[in-house]
C-alpha cells in the first residue's frame, strides 16, 4: 500500500467529509468541450456548501486545496451555476490537471480547506474502493468519516456547461503558450544541483559505465595552478554517434536510458556488451561538468555492436569518424533563452588526426576550473572513488583510476585489510520471497584467548522470515496513524507479495572503539580508527555502482545512533562499515533523486529500511552475545561482586577477626545488617516505579491509539451508540489497570485467578484482532500467593506482551496462550506458555538487562520479572519445553513462576 493511499484512507476517516469520483474525458479536457474543474453531484453538495444552491442564482466561495504530492491550489473556486442551467456544482482552479479515469478523492478538512489525492494505478483505485465498500458504480459520492457513503443516483448525469447562459464573469477562455527555458537552467542542472565536485566526477563516471566502458581514467593536470589546471576523463566505452550527440546528449532530460513499452510501462534495456542496467536515466548527469569548470571539450569515437541471430554480442565495429565538441558554459547566461545558444561540433574523418585511432571511447577535458584543488580534496576524492564501485564489481570489467600527477595520494590505506580485522562480520541474504540466509563470524585478530565463533548453514538462522516481519511492518503502519486492526491487515497484504525491490545482500563489518578492544583487533589502532572515520556508515550499491548519499558522513539513514541511545546492545553508526547490494533491474521501484541525495521516499524505500533493520537486528543479537563474553574476559581480574556476596564476605571477616571488645564487634555486625536492610528497601523502592512504569506504558500506549478512534466515533452522524459504549468499556479497562498498580498494596495474599483475569482483560482487543486464544487452568487448591498485587500484575502483563509480539511472527491458525497454576511441594507454580517460536537464547541471556531479540525493545521486561521473583521465589525459564508440566501443544515460550508462600 503506497504512502499516498495510507494518508488518504486516514484523512477520509478523520476529515469532515469526503468525495470521490473518476475523472471524465470532459473534466480531463480530452473532448474539447471546455469544461471547468470537477463536477460535484447534487448528492455531495455538503462537500462544498452548507446549503444547496438556489435556482436562478450563481454562488461562489474561495477555498484552499493541498494535494498529497505537494501541489497547492490557494484560490480554488467552489461554484454553483444556477443561472440558465439545471443547477450544477463544480470545483475549479484545482491547481493541477487530470487524466481521464483518474480516481480523485477530496477530503474536507476544515471550513474552505481540503486535502486532495489522485490515483491512476488500478491497484490503488481498487484498494481505496474496497476500504470503504464501494464499487466503481458507487463513486461521485459523499463519504462520511465513519466510512458510510451517500451515492449519487444514475438518473443524475453530468451536465455540460451552457456557455451562452453563464454571465460574462463566469465564462472561460483558453490560452496556449510554451515553456521557454532560459539558458541558465543548465547551470541549475549542473552547478547548483550537484552538491560538490566529487559528485560531479561520479556523474561522469556513471555515464562511462552506462556506455559499457571497461575502464575510466580521471586525471588532474597542473592542479596547483588554477590558470593551467584541467581535468581529463577518458573512458573505453562505445562513444557517441552523431545521432546520440544531437538527439540525446544535447537534449536535457531525454528518456534515452529510460525506455517505456507500448503500454507506457517502464522496461529495462541492458547494455550490449556487459549487460549492465543503466545507472544514469534522468538525462541531466552530463551537466555535472558545469560544477567543475566553465569550458568543456569532448572528443568521442563511436563503435557499432555486432550481434548474432540470437541477439548475443559478438564484437565491436569502429565507425570511421570522430566528433569534437566544445562548450563554454559562460555563454549560458540568465538573459538568453536555451534555444538562443548555438552549439557546434565537428565531424572528423581523418583517421590520422583521431585521438582514438585504434579504439572507441570518449574523452572529456574540463578547463577554467571553478576552484583550486588541495591535497585534502584529492584524498577525499580518492576515498569516494574507492567507494563508487561495488566491492563485488569484477575489476576485469570495470575499473576507475585516479591520478593527480603529484604525491597527494601516496600512502593511502587499504580498506580491505581493515575489514578483514573486524571482530564481528555478517553476510546475509534476504531474497524476494523472504528466504533468509545468515552467516556470522566473531574472531579477534590479535587475541587467541577468546574463542572464535561462526554461524553458517544453520537451519535455525536460515529460514523464511515472512511471518517474523509482520510485527515490525504493522508497527511501522501504526506509527503512521493507522488503526491497529487495519495495520495488521495491511502488513499481511504487503507480505503476501514479494519484496518490492527484489533480493538483498548485506555485508557488515563492526568494531568496538575503546582502546582495549582495538588492541585485540589490530596492531594498528590509528589505521582502524582512521578507516572507520573515513568509511563508516552503510552504503547501497545497485549492481556495480554506488547509490549516493547513503554511507556519507553524518548520514545515519538507518537510525543506528538513536537505537543505540535507547538500547545499548545496538552499535552506533560510526562503529560499522556496511554494504547493501541491490539488483538494478528488480529494484526499479527505488527511484534516485536527481540531486543524488538518496532514493525518493516511497513505500518501497520504507520497506527497504525495515528489511535491512530486521537483518541487522539478528546481527545485533549475536554481536552482543560475543561482546559480553569479550568484555567479561577483560573484567575478570577486577570481577565485580554482587552485593550479597560482598555482604557475606564482610560479615565473615568481622566474625573471623579477633576484636577484643565484643560490644564493638556486635556494632560492626549491626551496621552490616543495617546496610543489607537499606539495600533491600532501596531495591524495592526502585523496583516498584520500574514495574509501574512498564505496566502503565502498555495501557497508555493503547489509550493513545484509542482516543483518535473515539474522536472519530463521536463525530460520526448518526452516532453509533454500540460502538462508543464498547470503546468506553475498553478505555475503562486500561485506566483500571493503571489505577490498580498505583494503589498502595504491599505483600499480602493475592488472588491468582482474579489477577490473571485482570491482566488478560487489558489484551482482549489484541486477542480478537489476532485470533489468539487465552485460557487459564487453575487447580482447586490454588487460590492465592504471597506477593505485592502490583508486582504480580506487572509480571503477567509483561509476559502477555512478549507472547503476543512473538505469536505475530509465526504462521499458524491456533495461536494460544496458557496460564496454569498448580501446587507442588507446598509451593504455588504459575506457568505462562504460548505456542510461538520459543526462546532462542540461554536463560542467563534472557534475564540480562538490555538484552532483547525484539527490535525496538529495551530489554528490561524479563530482567524485571526475574528481579521481582527473587523476592517471592524464583523464575524458571524453559528452553527444553518437554521438561515443563504443560500441554505439549504449548511448544513456544514457557516460564514458571515459583512462589515460596501460597
Amino acid at each position: 500500500m503506497t504512502d499516498q493511499l495510507i494518508a488518504c484512507i486516514s484523512a477520509v476517516r478523520t476529515g469532515v467529509c469526503s468525495f470521490c469520483k473518476f475523472v471524465s474525458p470532459n473534466e480531463a479536457g480530452e473532448t474539447g468541450a471546455n469544461q471547468a474543474g470537477l463536477y460535484i453531484s447534487k448528492k455531495a453538495v455538503g462537500l462544498i456548501f452548507d446549503t444547496p444552491g438556489v435556482k436562478g442564482q450563481n454562488r461562489e466561495e474561495i477555498a484552499v486545496v493541498e494535494w498529497f504530492d505537494g501541489m497547492r491550489a490557494p484560490d480554488c473556486r467552489l461554484k454553483y451555476y444556477g443561472v440558465g442551467t439545471r443547477g450544477e456544482y463544480r470545483m475549479t482552479r484545482l491547481g493541477r490537471s487530470f487524466e481521464s479515469g483518474d480516481l480523485v478523492i477530496l477530503v474536507k478538512w476544515d471550513t474552505l480547506s481540503y486535502k486532495g489525492y489522485v490515483f491512476n494505478s488500478e491497484a490503488d483505485k481498487n484498494r481505496f474502493l474496497n476500504e470503504f465498500g464501494l464499487t466503481p458504480k458507487d463513486v461521485n459520492a459523499l463519504i462520511t468519516p465513519g466510512g458510510e457513503t451517500i451515492t449519487a443516483t444514475d438518473s443524475e448525469p453530468e451536465i455540460p456547461l451552457d456557455e451562452e447562459a453563464i454571465p460574462e464573469s463566469t465564462q472561460f477562455t483558453t490560452h496556449k503558450h510554451y515553456f521557454r527555458p532560459k539558458a541558465h537552467i543548465l547551470t541549475l542542472l549542473g552547478e547548483e544541483l550537484i552538491r560538490d565536485p566529487v559528485m560531479a566526477i561520479y556523474e561522469l563516471i556513471k555515464n562511462s559505465y552506462d556506455a559499457d566502458a571497461k575502464e575510466v581514467n580521471v586525471s588532474f593536470n597542473h592542479i596547483t595552478e588554477l590558470d593551467k589546471a584541467n581535468i581529463v576523463i577518458i573512458d573505453s566505452g562505445l562513444g557517441l554517434t552523431d545521432d546520440v550527440l544531437k538527439n540525446v546528449w544535447l537534449e536535457p532530460g531525454t528518456a534515452y536510458r529510460k525506455p517505456f513499452d507500448e503500454n507506457g510501462r517502464r522496461t529495462v534495456v541492458r547494455s550490449p556488451i556487459y549487460g549492465r542496467v543503466p545507472m544514469g536515466e534522468k538525462g541531466v548527469g552530463r551537466f555535472a561538468v558545469h560544477k567543475l569548470g566553465s569550458i568543456i571539450r569532448l572528443k568521442t569515437r563511436p563503435a557499432r555492436c555486432i550481434f548474432d541471430n540470437d541477439g548475443r554480442f559478438i564484437k565491436k565495429e569502429l565507425l570511421d569518424y570522430e566528433l569534437d565538441l566544445e562548450i563554454n558554459w559562460l555563454a549560458f547566461t540568465q538573459s538568453k533563452y536555451l534555444s538562443d545558444v548555438n552549439i557546434q561540433w565537428t565531424r572528423n574523418t581523418d583517421r590520422n588526426s583521431f585521438y582514438f585511432r585504434e579504439s572507441c571511447g570518449t574523452k572529456i577535458e574540463i578547463s577554467a576550473l571553478k576552484e583550486t584543488w588541495t591535497r585534502g580534496m584529492a584524498r577525499s576524492l580518492k576515498r569516494q572513488t574507492i567507494s563508487m564501485v561495488s566491492p563485488k564489481n569484477d575489476l576485469g570489467k570495470f575499473q576507475i583510476s585516479l591520478e593527480f600527477n603529484n604525491n597527494w595520494l601516496e600512502g593511502f590505506p587499504d580498506i580491505t585489510e581493515v575489514l578483514n580485522q573486524a571482530p564481528y562480520k555478517l553476510t546475509a541474504i534476504l531474497d524476494k520471497d523472504y528466504n533468509f540466509f545468515f552467516e556470522y563470524e566473531f574472531s579477534l585478530f590479535n587475541n587467541d584467548d577468546i574463542p572464535k565463533r561462526k554461524i553458517a548453514g544453520n537451519p535455525e538462522y536460515d529460514r523464511n522470515v515472512r511471518a517474523e516481519m509482520r510485527g515490525p511492518l504493522s508497527d511501522f503502519y501504526k506509527s503512521k496513524g493507522i488503526e491497529e486492526e487495519t495495520a495488521l491487515g495491511m502488513a499481511a497484504e504487503r507480505l503476501a507479495a514479494p519484496l518490492p525491490f527484489g533480493s538483498l545482500l548485506i555485508e557488515f563489518y563492526s568494531f568496538d572503539l575503546d582502546s582495549e578492544s582495538l588492541r585485540d583487533t589490530s596492531y594498528s589502532l590509528d589505521v582502524v580508527r582512521k578507516t572507520l572515520k573515513d568509511h563508516h556508515g552503510v552504503k547501497i550499491f545497485k549492481d556495480d555502482l554506488r547509490v549516493y548519499d547513503y554511507g556519507e558522513t553524518g548520514k545515519d539513514w538507518l537510525g543506528l545512533d538513536n537505537r543505540r541511545v535507547n538500547n545499548k546492545t545496538w552499535m552506533s553508526n560510526n562503529q560499522n562499515i556496511g554494504m547493501v547490494y541491490l539488483d538494478a533491474e528488480s529494484s526499479g521501484s527505488l527511484i534516485e533523486k536527481t540531486n543524488r541525495e538518496g532514493f525518493i521516499s516511497n513505500e518501497s524505500f520504507d520497506f527497504l529500511v525495515l528489511a535491512i533493520t530486521f537483518v541487522l537486528n539478528q546481527f545485533r543479537i549475536e554481536r552482543y552475545t560475543d561482546r559480553k563474553k569479550w568484555r567479561d574476559y577483560h573484567e575478570k581480574v577486577n570481577e565485580r561482586q554482587s552485593f550479597y556476596t560482598g555482604y557475606e564476605n564482610l560479615t565473615s571477616l568481622i566474625n573471623d577477626t579477633e576484636i577484643p571488645d565484643p560490644e564493638k564487634k556486635q556494632k560492626l555486625l549491626d551496621v552490616a545488617e543495617g546496610m543489607e536492610a537499606d539495600y533491600e528497601k532501596t531495591k524495592e523502592t526502585l523496583l516498584l516505579p520500574a514495574g509501574i512504569g512498564l505496566t502503565a506504558s502498555v495501557a497508555l500506549h493503547e489509550i493513545e491509539k484509542l482516543v483518535p478512534r473515539m474522536d472519530e466515533t463521536v463525530n460520526t452522524v448518526p452516532l453509533n451508540v454500540y460502538k462508543i459504549r464498547n470503546q468506553i468499556v475498553e478505555l475503562g479497562s486500561y485506566v483500571n489497570g493503571i489505577l490498580t498498580i498505583l494503589k498502595q498494596a504491599g505483600t499480602s495474599a493475592v488472588d491468582v485467578a482474579k489477577t490473571i483475569q485482570q491482566a488478560t482483560r487489558n489484551y482482549d482487543l489484541k486477542f480478537r484482532m489476532r485470533d489468539v486464544t487465552c485460557r487459564a487452568e487453575i487447580d482447586a487448591d490454588v487460590t492465592t500467593v504471597q506477593c505485592d498485587s502490583r508486582f504480580l500484575l506487572t509480571i503477567f502483563l509483561n509476559l502477555l506482551e512478549n507472547s503476543l509480539y512473538w505469536l505475530d511472527t509465526v504462521n499458524r491458525t491456533d495461536k494460544a496462550i496458557l496460564f496454569k497454576a498448580v501446587k507442588k511441594n507446598g509451593k504455588v507454580s504459575i506457568f505462562v506458555a504460548d505456542n510461538g517460536p520459543g526462546f532462542k537464547n540461554t536463560p542467563e541471556q534472557i534475564v540480562t538487562p538490555f538484552f532483547t531479540r525484539r527490535d525496538g525493545g529495551i530489554g528490561l521486561g524479563m530482567y524485571l520479572v526475574d528481579t521481582i521473583m527473587m523476592k517471592y521465589g524464583k523464575l524458571k525459564i524453559y528452553t527444553n519445553n518437554q521438561e515443563a508440566d504443560v500441554d505439549s501443544r504449548f511448544s513456544g515460550a514457557i516460564v514458571e513462576l515459583i512462589f515460596n508462600k501460597p
